[in-house]
This record gives structure tokens, C-alpha cells and sequence, in this order.
């Protein structure tokens, strides 16, 4: 197995090959936990989100895109990597991509790109997995008040003509904070001004025969993830209220930082020459079945923001709300942009013809979780209509949704027998996807049931 500085080594000459001509800049900004629906664009009246508009406008948003694990380390994993979480060895928070595994610092200097990078990161150690990025700012984990900072050191860097062709990653907390404000928010408050707050999501009830270990999590857990869900099960509709309400100002706290680096990229008139892409590393529960945080496969938690933007788009301000779309897609995806042959196992594909309004193609997009260790494991399968979950044990493992009659996930038909085709349907996908993938993880019934 090939070493990081092995490959960093090696990369000028795997990657460089196929990197001829005029190559666009590159620019990923990364917010924490923003769930798809949380943008104006996206049709939400309770927040302004300009900076974030800007860019859907100029370029193509898709609206059906799953993270491959709704928990922050994992999934950055996979976003650096086009590969899922059981590949890259971060199965949880606070663990390393394995060794040997190409990333996009190393994938993108080694063809000649100026490789930087700010804000979040999110591994044990400041950089560590994140080789062969120069660091503009930040660090493993912080908290929210170096947005401010990482923008305009962002800023700074642009207007410093930085020469092309480069990478740059702005990696930014927020709304993440709203995991600390629920943990100040037992509940029991008034709240001047109320009425202006948005309303309760229409599926806040949480479902009594959820499968086993999600039940586990709202209760005994294993971190300050399963706190928090305990903290909202006691909330009042004016506590929920409140949240969102609060919820939605970190957002547009983002979107603000944000906009100071789309300034200097447009001052500078690099917006001429660089593809922007904007995502969130995973969603937020927003109360949905009582959930708040993350660490869910319901779509407030496992679905995402994802816009291309940039110059030579020709569908500006389209809405692509057929392709399904990952985070495994991102690494790809610029990758074609600049005419790099990308890592022949990721599991992405590059979104270059959706946004020229070519069909993807992708049949499903998968996500993964686990709840403290291998015990409580779970996979979710996403398709066009419906929705499929399966944990490796405990009570009524599975969970099957028609997100076209149910989009709010509110009918397990996992548990009505007149869905058994479909189940069956969707469990033999996931055990092609497994096999495929070489995932680790045990079905908990046999191939036939």
C-alpha cells in the first residue's frame, strides 16, 4: 500500500498526465451542518440567504443530495476522498483517513494546482489526512467565531494575486453552533416576539416504532450528538420555534462570511475563471420527529445544500431536482472541471453533465452511520421514490419511506405488508451496493428472507 508521502510523491506523474490546457481555479465552501432546505433559494421565507442565492444563481442548484454519513468527520472524509466512510477507515468523529488513500490536496498539487486551505477540518490532529494543503487558517475543530477570521483571511489570499490554477477550500463552522444553543436550552422559556418565529415542522412527532437503536440514541446514546436529541424530546412548539428561529440567524451569519470571499473573488475578476462549489457536510434535525443535531437518515439530517457555479454554465440559476446527487461526487466533479483523471475507485461521479443538463444517470445514493461502535451500525439506501434503512440488529431494523406520498418520513411502510416488493427490491440493491463496495457491514437477514 502506497504511503501519503509516497503518493504525494508519485502524484505529478498519475495525475499530471491528463492535466493539459487552460484549467480553471477551483473553490469548495464547506458550511457544517446547513440542511437542503435552509436557503432562500431553496424556497424558505424565515431566512435571507444572499451570498448562497448568488451563487445558485450563477450556477445550478441540486436539490436531491445525500452525505454519506450525517456526522461531521465521516463525511468530510468522503468529500476529500470520493470514497465512502467504510473505505476510508472515519467511521466515526475524531478518526484518519487510512494511509495510502489519495486525497484532493495530493490529487490536485500533483497536477500542478496551488493547493490552500482554511477553516474546519475536523481529524485528531490540526491536519492530519489533509496532506498537501498549504493552511490559511483554522485548524481540527473550533468553534464558530473563526468564521469571521477565515473569511477574510480568504479574502486577503485572493487579492494577493495568488496565480493559477489553484484550490481553495473555506471551510466554515457555522450553523454547527446550534448544537451548543440546544444544550443551553432545556426548554421552559418565554419568548417576546413569538409570532414571528417560524411554525413547527409538520412531522414533529416522533414515530413510537422507530427502529431499536434510533430509540437508543434519543435515550441512553453514547455522546453530546444523543444529548441533544434528549434535550429537544422535552421542548414545548414555542421551544422548537425558537431553535429554528435561531437555528436560521446562524445561517445567515454564514452566508454574510461567505460573501466577503465571493467579494474579492468578483473584485479580483477570478470569478471569470473558477468553478465554485457549495455544500454543507451534513444536514440538521430542525425537529423533525423530534429530532435535533445530526446522526440521522431522515432527509432534515442526511440531505444537503449542493450548487456548481462558475464561468461557461450555461443553465444559470437551473434547479436539478431529478438528479440524486453525493458528497462523494464533489472530489470528481473537479476533477473533470480541470481535466485530471480522478482515483479509479471513487464511489462519485462527476456532476460536469448534470449541470450541462445531461442525465447522471445514478439509479440511488447510499449513507452510512453508526451509533458509538459496530453494534449499532446502520445503511441507508436513497432511490427516486423511496427511501430504505436497515441497522445491523435490534428491534424493527428496517425503515421504508415513499418520499413522493411521504416526503415528511411519517409511514414506515418497512412494517406494512402490502410494501414487501418494494422492501424486498430495496434490500437486494443495498446487498449489490455492499458487495460492490466491499462494505463490511452484516444485513441482518438472510440473502432470502
Amino acid at each position: 500500500m502506497l504511503t501519503r508521502r509516497t503518493f504525494v510523491g508519485t502524484a505529478a506523474t498519475s495525475f499530471a498526465q491528463n492535466a493539459a490546457g487552460t484549467r480553471p481555479n477551483l473553490l469548495l465552501i464547506l458550511t457544517d451542518q446547513q440542511s437542503h432546505s435552509v436557503l432562500t433559494c431553496a424556497g424558505n421565507p424565515w431566512l435571507k440567504t444572499p451570498a448562497m442565492d448568488s451563487l445558485a444563481a450563477t450556477g445550478v442548484r441540486f436539490a436531491e443530495t445525500i452525505c454519506p454519513y450525517p456526522v461531521c468527520s465521516p463525511s468530510r472524509g468522503s468529500i476529500f476522498t470520493g470514497r465512502m466512510p467504510h473505505e476510508t477507515g472515519v467511521r466515526v468523529n475524531q478518526q484518519s483517513i487510512v494511509a495510502g488513500m489519495p486525497s484532493m490536496g495530493e490529487i490536485f498539487r500533483g497536477a500542478g494546482y496551488k493547493t490552500v486551505y482554511g477553516g474546519k477540518w475536523h481529524l485528531p490532529k490540526s491536519f492530519d489526512g489533509m496532506t498537501a494543503f498549504d493552511k490559511l487558517i483554522g485548524g481540527s475543530s473550533q468553534g464558530g467565531d473563526m468564521d469571521g477570521p477565515l473569511a477574510s483571511t480568504c479574502a486577503k489570499w485572493l487579492r494577493g494575486s495568488p496565480g493559477d490554477p489553484f484550490l481553495m477550500v473555506a471551510s466554515f463552522m457555522n450553523p454547527h453552533d446550534i448544537c451548543e444553543w440546544i444544550r443551553r436550552h432545556p426548554g421552559t422559556h418565554e419568548y417576546p416576539g413569538i409570532d414571528r418565529f417560524p411554525p413547527v415542522p409538520g412531522n414533529m412527532a416522533a414515530d413510537p416504532d422507530e427502529p431499536e437503536f434510533i430509540q437508543y440514541h434519543r435515550t441512553a446514546g453514547y455522546d453530546k450528538m444523543s444529548e441533544g436529541v434528549g434535550i429537544a424530546a422535552a421542548w414545548r412548539r414555542d421551544d422548537v420555534r425558537k431553535y429554528l428561529h435561531d437555528y436560521y440567524r446562524l445561517v445567515e451569519d454564514v452566508d454574510r462570511q461567505i460573501g466577503v470571499v465571493l467579494a474579492a473573488l468578483r473584485e479580483t475578476k477570478l470569478d471569470q475563471k473558477t468553478i465554485v462549489l457549495f455544500a454543507s457536510d451534513h444536514g440538521e434535525g430542525m425537529g423533525g420527529h423530534r429530532w435535533v443535531q445530526k446522526a440521522s437518515f431522515y432527509e432534515e439530517s442526511v440531505r444537503v445544500p449542493l450548487i456548481v457555479s462558475g464561468p461557461g454554465i450555461t443553465r444559470r440559476g437551473a434547479v436539478d431536482r431529478y438528479s440524486l446527487t453525493s458528497l462523494v461526487d464533489i472530489l470528481p466533479t473537479f476533477c473533470d472541471y480541470a481535466n485530471i483523471a480522478a482515483p479509479k475507485d471513487v464511489r462519485g461521479t462527476s456532476l460536469r453533465a448534470a449541470v450541462e443538463g445531461r442525465p447522471l444517470g445514478r439509479k440511488f445514493a447510499v449513507s452510512e452511520l453508526r451509533y458509538g461502535d459496530e453494534k449499532r451500525e446502520g445503511r441507508m439506501l436513497r432511490g427516486a421514490r423511496h427511501k430504505y434503512v436497515v441497522f445491523n440488529g435490534g428491534a424493527r431494523p428496517e425503515q421504508l419511506f415513499d418520499l413522493m406520498t411521504d416526503p415528511g418520513e411519517v409511514q414506515n411502510l418497512a412494517l406494512d405488508k402490502s410494501a414487501e416488493p418494494a422492501l424486498r427490491q430495496h434490500r437486494d440493491l443495498l446487498r449489490g451496493w455492499i458487495a460492490e463496495t466491499r462494505d463490511d457491514f452484516a444485513m441482518p437477514f438472510k440473502e432470502r428472507a
